[in-house]
């Protein structure tokens, strides 16, 4: 529900008996500057890089410039990604890979096995759409935490409004996308706006930008003048194709 703290059940987090990452290094640890008469707010963050969610797109990246399909073997269920199809396969099933999706520096263990069959079976069981898979696992990563190089002071709009559908609800998460889509704002604005927890803020972030819906826009009025139109979601809106949106990911991970 909007306004309440985040609940590590409702994210694809590993279960309690898979371990958890140790604390982070004090260099994701940071105590942002406020504004004249703000409090600081410590934010958590994380490395992407560091977890299944780079990986996967990594290897996305990869295997889209050989024209191949990849298959991405660990300690956890093989991944096989099919970049010409936008989709994965978790052979075992995605769940497989819940108690992986949060511990850091497992990529350091991948191998990544190419293919020259870039085509899947549309009916295998175990397909999911990529842009499913990288939000999850963003999710995951995250648990509230902020990755390395975003900023509290950029504005940020929506590409798109996400697909809910099939995309995990987060708490907050509609009520930042309805901002986001009407008005570009700052991560320290829509929680000042919002009145939500900061890590409800920064996972939504985490997920959206993992798929690319996330982009940087000008400046934002000030936070006074948005206070004066609570956003509310859209009653009608039809998601859009999604291929288009993950090409446009493919292309900002091989040109970044």
């Amino acid at each position: 529900m909007d306004g309440q703290g985040v609940n590590p059940t409702e994210l694809w987090t590993p279960p309690d008996d898979a371990g958890t990452s140790p604390p982070a290094p004090d260099r994701w640890l940071s105590a942002v500057a406020p504004a004249r008469g703000e409090a600081a707010l410590a934010v958590r963050r994380y490395d992407p890089a560091r977890f299944l969610q780079g990986l996967v797109a990594t290897a996305w990246r990869r295997a889209e410039e050989r024209g191949q399909a990849v298959h991405i073997q660990g300690p956890w269920p093989v991944i096989a990604v099919y970049p010409t199809s936008y989709a994965a396969v978790v052979y075992g099933g995605e769940g497989g890979l819940r108690p992986y999706a949060g511990t850091e520096d497992l990529p350091t263990q991948a191998t990544l096995v190419f293919s020259r069959s870039p085509q899947y079976a549309v009916n295998h069981p175990d397909m999911v759409p990529l842009d499913v898979l990288l939000w999850k696992l963003a999710l995951s990563a995250s648990r509230g935490r902020l990755p390395l190089d975003a900023s509290l002071d950029t504005p940020f709009a929506l590409r798109e409004w996400p697909n809910f559908t099939r995309l995990i609800v987060t708490p907050g998460a509609m009520s930042v996308a309805a901002l986001w889509v009407r008005q570009p704002s700052t991560l320290r604005q829509t929680i000042d706006l919002l009145h939500l927890p900061p890590e409800d803020v920064f996972v939504f972030y985490s997920a959206a930008a993992a798929v690319d819906l996330v982009r940087p826009d000008l400046p934002s009025r000030p936070a006074s003048l948005l206070a004066a139109a609570p956003p509310s979601p859209p009653p009608a809106v039809v998601p859009t194709p999604r291929r288009p949106l993950l090409r446009k990911l493919f292309d900002k991970l091989r040109t970044g």
